[in-house]
């Protein structure tokens, strides 16, 4: 990377490309075109506590690589920063809304108590398994890559908001000596798009957290919170082609760490609880073994060694809890996906071909789709465009006109 581009990243004057305007673009033009062009965000009621968010945080204090290895310090800073999480995330609520009423407050401390027992599982009892070869080398690590072409040459931009980023620069600085060291002021002032080549484009993000294993090689790690644990067999295996974590995998690889693939960290919005006791005994046992039970091997063991010995003791148990080990319910599931040289590189020019189609003259269409469209939060105004009415009046009332986009200013989130 040359030093100019350098500095073009360093000072943020760059047109900025993230992974989810990629998808944004593909899915819908007109869509596209109205978040990441015209930046216009529907308005929503916000809820009392985005649990990714505060999830995330803790995650984020747990393999802080300075406190790490003291694992209790490092549990007792991560439950600490979920709670100051949620607590400035319901004081913003009712900021903004007055007082919650008794649902949402309910809501809200449902959540609370949701991922204190999500985190305090995942800390004693899987964390410890799942960190046994590896080391945290850096958390929330924020990446901005240039973009090149097929003949390495970087790819510039010239829309109206790169133009807007490089004469607010240019005023902001009131044209100090390092800022005409890079442009000609008369290119700058009138920024005649004959002569301006324009801000170059990029590719950014943001790791959750960079790993090292036992062979010092470097592994990319994703939480993802979810209702629903994937199917290892058969729906795992999209992350062989997910386009976000491999297009991290190759920013980092291309600005020469040697990156070995990425981890895929599920989990699931529950918690393993206690058996239920029953009322009289069924087949001898006093607790349910009912499957649709959210349990775990480890704590239905030591409720019914100590609640019930005798049934235990004469192995009535047994043909459940060798279920749990086997089939039961999973609370939070590892994909560990490797990447080699040629996928990185390939991933590299697929992503410079998307990033040119962006931020040159493509044509502006709908694409409406049977999935995407029920759920799109622009489908009034985009059948209002479609019957030939004037729709500016809904982007007035419905969607507010943001100076950033969501990712330049929202917290990291697992959701």
């Amino acid at each position: 990377m040359s030093m100019d581009t350098q500095w073009y990243i360093d000072n943020k004057l760059v047109h900025s490309v993230h992974t989810s305007e990629r998808r944004a673009f593909r899915s819908c033009r007109r869509r596209w075109d109205w978040t990441y062009r015209r930046m216009f965000y529907p308005l929503v009621t916000p809820e009392p506590l985005e649990f990714g968010v505060a999830f995330h945080k803790a995650m984020e204090y747990y393999y802080q690589p300075e406190t790490w290895h003291d694992k209790e310090t490092a549990r007792q800073l991560a439950m600490v920063a979920f709670k100051h999480s949620c607590d400035a995330q319901f004081k913003e609520y009712k900021r903004l809304n007055g007082d919650p009423s008794w649902e949402t407050t309910a809501r809200y401390r449902d959540r609370v108590e949701l991922g204190n027992n999500m985190l305090s599982y995942y800390f004693d009892d899987v964390a410890p398994l799942y960190d046994a070869d590896w080391t945290p080398v850096e958390v929330e690590v924020a990446f901005e890559v240039p973009i090149k072409d097929e003949n390495g040459n970087p790819v510039f931009c010239k829309c109206e908001r790169c133009q807007k980023k490089i004469k607010d620069f240019q005023f902001k600085n009131q044209l100090v000596d390092r800022v005409r060291k890079y442009f000609n002021f008369d290119m700058l002032v009138s920024l005649d798009k004959e002569k301006w080549p324009g801000l170059p484009v990029t590719y950014g993000g943001r790791l959750d957290a960079l790993f090292k294993d036992q062979h010092d090689r470097y592994w990319i790690a994703d939480w993802k919170t979810t209702s629903r644990i994937l199917d290892e067999d058969k729906e795992a295996s999209f992350l062989q082609l997910d386009d976000q974590i491999t297009s991290y995998a190759w920013a980092l690889w291309s600005m020469g760490i040697d990156i070995a693939g990425f981890v895929y960290v599920e989990f699931k919005k529950s918690w393993p609880k206690a058996p239920e006791r029953l009322q009289r005994a069924y087949k001898g046992r006093m607790f349910s073994t009912n499957k649709q039970n959210l349990s775990s091997v480890k704590i239905f063991k030591e409720v019914v060694e100590a609640e019930d010995f005798e049934a235990y003791d004469m192995g009535l148990y047994d043909e459940y809890l060798e279920w749990l080990k086997i089939d039961g319910p999973k609370f939070t599931q590892r994909h560990q996906i490797h990447r080699n040289t040629n996928e990185l590189k390939n991933a590299g020019l697929n992503i410079a071909y998307e990033c040119m189609d962006i931020v040159g003259a493509p044509r502006i269409y709908p694409q409406a789709g049977r999935f995407s469209c029920p759920t799109c939060l622009f489908q009034q105004p985009c059948i209002g465009t479609n019957m030939g009415e004037d729709v500016e009046y809904m982007f007035e009332n419905l969607f507010e006109r943001r100076p950033v986009h969501y990712y330049e200013e929202k917290p990291a989130s697992t959701e």
